[in-house]
């Protein structure tokens, strides 16, 4: 969830809120634990946080709750690589590194931790706006090595803005590689309004269906 400045009106009235809840039902049909983790991002590694995870019985108001006010980045900016390798981390497909600064990794006392237990992952990616032009490379290095690895996450973006952002980047990488897609969303407050077989229409496209038939 996108926690960078020009979102906050969404996470304020509490739309994203509603959107958390009408996304939990699939994190409990296609996830063993039946829960969701959410994670925020605004600009930079350190502001890519693991807020949580969430279920039917704490969803309701969750971005009011837990995010607003509370997160690393709070009406940052916005960049995309770093939370995408904190959601490859969190899933087993990337080590942690522990102890990364500068001078640690000069004298080699930085370490990786154990990677956890890789876990076959849909990540929903959700932003109100463009990533800085400085972390497009990066985030395409991120994707090309997730795919070189073979990692098991499909990448969903959601570029939900009411306002022009053409989103074309979202739209690159989704037709560049085969584990993401893209839903552009203009209304938001109408779209957590949809119905669940419009909702399924809108989230689960053909790319997504057989990737996880596979």
């Amino acid at each position: 969830m996108d926690v960078s400045g020009s979102f906050e009106h969404e996470h304020e009235e509490g739309t994203t809120s509603r959107l958390i809840e009408r996304l939990v039902p699939y994190g409990m049909v296609l996830d063993p634990d039946g829960q969701m983790d959410v994670f925020s991002f605004s600009h930079g590694g350190e502001n890519a946080h693991h807020v949580g995870t969430v279920s039917p019985r704490n969803c309701k108001d969750y971005i009011i709750d837990n995010v607003i006010d509370k997160v690393p980045g709070w009406k940052g900016g916005t960049t995309y690589s770093y939370v995408l390798e904190r959601n490859l981390q969190h899933f087993g497909w990337l080590p942690r590194e522990q102890g990364g600064g500068f001078l640690s990794r000069f004298f080699g006392l930085s370490r990786d931790e154990p990677t956890a237990a890789k876990k076959r992952s849909i990540v929903i990616f959700v932003t109100d706006g463009e990533n800085d032009a400085g972390d497009l490379d990066r985030t395409i290095q991120v994707l090309e090595a997730s795919e070189r690895r073979g990692d098991q996450v499909y990448f969903l973006f959601m570029g939900a803005c009411e306002h022009a952002v053409d989103f074309g980047f979202l739209k690159t990488i989704a037709a560049r590689f085969r584990n993401t897609g893209v839903v552009i969303v203009r209304d938001l407050d109408g779209f957590v309004e949809l119905s669940d077989e419009e909702l399924n229409a809108q989230l689960l496209g053909p790319e997504l269906l057989q990737w996880l038939r596979g």
